[in-house]
């Protein structure tokens, strides 16, 4: 092992430690929660990741680290989701991330990140109108998305675009929205619904 000054590795074989660890992290499941209420909507996507040499285990001992990847994962969904068409009423909104945070499932190669998100959205009691338009893709890993509506609503219309997605809507004021690994996202989602 290759000691630096004061028995600590020299910066540049852990810079390429960590450039290796990084690119062998991958993705391999998502689910995304979504809250809507009066004037806002606010989601949290989850995202399950397999890290076999433990780029994030080093990430999550290392606050300066830790700061540098939240604020480089936050700046990256930000630019996402500004990509997107969000409009709700017939009004353009603008999704904002608030938190990102990462974690282990338990063990060093079992790791999670979530982000969360939110947004000030013109509803109203009575038929409202959620759309997003955004470019399609292959679907690289399952996921699942719930959208939770207050008590007292219905949800009138779901459209997930030309897609291949499966969703079901429960018990009348719940949307769960289905991807497949291999399958193709719609590029536009359609969620019409009712608040008391």
């Amino acid at each position: 092992m290759l000691l630096g000054v004061g028995g600590k590795r020299p910066r540049l074989v852990r810079d390429e430690f960590l450039r290796e660890a990084s690119e062998a992290v991958t993705p391999v499941h998502a689910q995304g929660f979504f809250y809507v209420g009066y004037h806002y909507i606010a989601y949290y996507i989850v995202f399950d990741y397999i890290d076999p040499l433990g780029y994030y285990d080093t990430v999550l001992r290392d606050e300066r680290l830790f700061e540098k990847e939240t604020a480089t994962l936050a700046a990256n969904m930000q630019e996402l989701v500004n990509r997107e068409r969000v409009v709700v009423n017939s009004e353009r909104v603008h999704p904002r991330v608030v938190l990102v945070d990462i974690g282990l499932r338990g063990r060093r190669d079992r790791v999670f990140i979530v982000f969360g998100l939110r947004f000030r959205a013109p509803l109203r009691p009575g038929r409202n109108v959620y759309e997003n338009s955004y470019d399609s893709e292959v679907i690289e890993y399952n996921y699942e998305a719930y959208w939770v509506f207050p008590p007292g609503s219905r949800v009138l219309e779901v459209d997930m675009g030309p897609g291949n997605e499966d969703w079901d809507i429960v018990g009348g004021n719940v949307v769960a929205i289905y991807g497949r690994r291999g399958g193709r996202t719609g590029g536009y989602e359609k969620i019409v619904f009712e608040l008391p």
